[in-house]
């Protein structure tokens, strides 16, 4: 794990900590609401080896760029604070390098994620609130270009959990923007290639932490 991640993982669960001292009685409006979200998305360093019938094998960790992160969701808020969801989230990030190897490609997923939510009360403007979920990976790939050619790797299935922090800020009765904190992890699995002779080992590790802006509508 990259020293900016960790630094951002650390902040977060600091941050869980003090909301958690936090008073527990939220005034919160009850109903159906529906939300958007998306910003900029970074994914730790992973090992893992890629190999090619017409070409030499790289291995090593694989370093990536920012990325981004969208995703959407329908859920209900109860009226003491806590909420539950069903969302979709789609992240993508650039690779850069395989070991010393410099490659171009992505590393993207598709998860459907089960949210809980607690909002507390507001300070000043402000509503902070913590959440979290845990998803099913409807999908992951890797798509990536060396030596002229493009291989395609993905994989299906496997749980996902996640990490939220955040605030919220009301515009009107109904209207909210957000911005938050969200840690993920995908659970480690083997990955097909849709070319014969290509091969993706090392079962890399997939753990997004992305910074979003949303906007919710509360019906």
């Amino acid at each position: 794990m990259s020293f900016r991640t960790k630094s951002l993982v650390c902040a977060s669960f600091a941050g869980l900590s003090m909301l958690a001292a936090m008073p527990v009685v939220a005034q919160d409006r009850s109903g159906l609401y529906v939300s958007a979200y998306g910003g900029s998305s970074s994914l730790a360093s992973t090992s893992l080896t890629e190999s090619r019938a017409t070409s030499s094998s790289v291995s090593g960790r694989g370093s990536f760029g920012t990325g981004i992160g969208l995703g959407g969701a329908f859920g209900y808020r109860y009226g003491n604070g806590w909420a539950a969801e069903l969302a979709w989230d789609y992240r993508s990030h650039d690779v850069k390098r395989i070991g010393g190897t410099p490659v171009q490609g992505d590393f993207a997923s598709t998860t459907a994620f089960i949210n809980g939510y607690y909002r507390f009360q507001k300070l000043g403007i402000v509503r902070p609130f913590v959440g979290a979920g845990v998803g099913y990976v409807t999908e992951m790939d890797m798509d990536l270009s060396r030596d002229g050619s493009d291989k395609e790797y993905s994989r299906r299935r496997g749980l996902a959990v996640q990490a939220i922090l955040g605030g919220e800020v009301d515009l009107t009765d109904r209207w909210s923007v957000s911005a938050d904190l969200r840690w993920a992890k995908m659970g480690s699995g083997s990955f097909k290639s849709t070319s014969a002779g290509a091969t993706l080992s090392g079962n890399p590790k997939y753990q997004p932490i992305s910074v979003n802006l949303g906007l919710t509508y509360q019906f």
